[in-house]
């Protein structure tokens, strides 16, 4: 079998079934996903990197996780975001953004000392993942500048209910400690109950603040939540 492109190969396995996300792969699907793994060395997402099991780590991303997590971020928008959350036509036409190149890159070479990228799996495998770092500037609160920011958090529509969430969370909160962070935010769509149910029981609370986004070809709103990471913190 020739693979011109592993990391376009793998994503073209994922992508190719469409939504809803298969939980178990083809046969020849499978194959070949082993074979990108047995050749090229880049861990896989699922359908094809089975389930997780109770011991699977937390850890930091490496540049062969890239394709695995841009995979997941498809596959979780796919599951996750129908039923009126984001519009069905925009999900229909989503690409895979950012590119597996994006992940590698973030991998290889954070922007800085305070930028974290997490994946939950063990090495050759991802069933979820978490990206960040400093607060981004235009959500910055002008009252609590020096926050930290969870900018993504996705877990495999397959692997979800298991924990891993909120472990990954868990571990960016102790990382925002360990470079001095006191406080944490992060933002949800406005029309995902879910996932604000989710930070909410985990600690993180609504700020007030709801911010309008528009990408062109799609616009909604997300509501901002934050979380006291030291005693007495705002």
């Amino acid at each position: 079998m020739v693979i011109a492109d592993p990391t376009a190969d793998l994503l073209r396995l994922v992508t190719e079934p469409g939504d809803p996300p298969p939980a178990e792969p083809t046969a020849s699907a499978a194959r070949t996903a082993a074979l990108i793994r047995r050749r090229f060395g880049l861990s896989l997402p699922p359908p094809f990197a089975g389930a997780p099991g109770p011991d699977e780590p937390i850890r930091v991303a490496a540049p062969t996780d890239g394709a695995a997590i841009a995979a997941i971020k498809w596959r979780a928008f796919g599951a996750n975001y129908r039923g009126g959350v984001l519009a069905d036509s925009f999900l229909d036409a989503r690409g895979v953004v950012p590119p597996a190149s994006f992940w590698v890159g973030r991998a290889m070479l954070p922007p800085s000392r305070r930028h974290r990228l997490l994946v939950w799996g063990r090495p050759g495998t991802v069933f979820g993942y978490l990206d960040a770092g400093p607060v981004h500037p235009d959500d910055a609160d002008p009252t609590r500048p020096d926050s930290g920011e969870v900018y993504e958090l996705y877990v495999d529509p397959t692997a979800q209910g298991r924990g891993g969430g909120g472990r990954l969370l868990a571990e960016a909160e102790d990382w925002f400690r360990s470079v001095g962070y006191v406080r944490a935010e992060l933002s949800t769509l406005a029309t995902n109950p879910s996932a604000q149910a989710f930070y909410e029981a985990h600690g993180w609370r609504p700020t007030g603040r709801i911010v309008p986004v528009d990408l062109g070809v799609v616009a909604f709103e997300e509501v901002r939540y934050a979380r006291r990471l030291a005693p007495g913190s705002p």
